[in-house]
């Protein structure tokens, strides 16, 4: 009995690859917020010397008007601005202008600017007006020049000179403790409605300087004295 043929069958296996499914990329975030603080500092310097903006203890520059109301130039002490023996005039008003009298340097980091704002401490003796004239600013190190290249017109009853600025007082003037001020005891006040605004900034600054000349003004007949002064305050404003 004869068997029957097997029957062998071939099982062909291929071999496939799956990959396996990764998830797309997914983003998120969260969020970091701070404030950086404003910082600002105002240096004062008188008779500052243009090339340099510093402070200067030799001889002021004093422009008269007219001439001999005052003449002799005479050394400093910080912060001070002397303008020495001043000869009135009987009929007429007559100055002195002290070129570059006052540098202000300010250092601030706020983006929003500032404003630098003068004004005496108090009234002074009945006769007296101080004008102020901007003489324009410099980068850090060095302060502009003198913006009077011959001397002003004296201030006549309502108005200083092209270019000039009168003083006008704050209120509560006394002397106290500050920094940045002559003598032991110093003057503050507070500041009137309308300062002179000297510098208005509308940004950050690196050290930014600001000068000016000073000019005192006598009245006609100007009353004699032995000895007068009087405060200038400047005060750094943010906007």
């Amino acid at each position: 009995m004869k068997r029957a043929a097997s029957a062998l069958v071939a099982l062909g296996l291929t071999a496939v690859t799956i990959a396996p499914s990764f998830a797309a990329t997914q983003q998120g975030a969260v969020e970091a917020k701070w404030n950086v603080a404003a910082t600002a500092s105002m240096v004062l310097a008188t008779n500052y010397v243009a090339a340099t903006g510093i402070q200067s203890l030799g001889a002021n520059s004093l422009q008269p008007s007219p001439a001999g109301t005052c003449t002799a130039a005479t050394a400093e002490t910080a912060l001070t601005m002397t303008y020495g023996p001043l000869t009135p005039s009987a009929t007429a008003e007559v100055a002195c202008n002290y070129q570059r009298a006052v540098l202000a340097t300010v250092i601030t980091n706020d983006s929003l600017g500032y404003k630098i704002v003068e004004y005496e401490e108090a009234t002074p003796t009945t006769g007296i007006t101080f004008c102020a004239f901007p003489n324009g600013s410099t980068a850090s190190g060095a302060g502009p020049v003198s913006s009077q290249a011959t001397a002003p017109t004296p201030y006549t009853c309502t108005a200083c000179a092209t270019g000039g600025t009168a003083l006008i007082a704050g209120t509560g003037g006394a002397v106290n403790s500050g920094a940045q001020q002559p003598g032991a005891s110093p003057a503050t006040a507070t500041a009137p409605a309308s300062p002179y605004n000297w510098v208005s900034a509308t940004s950050a600054s690196a050290g930014t300087a600001y000068g000016q000349d000073l000019q005192i003004n006598l009245a006609a007949n100007q009353a004699s004295s032995a000895s007068d002064q009087t405060y200038i305050i400047i005060e750094l404003v943010p906007n």
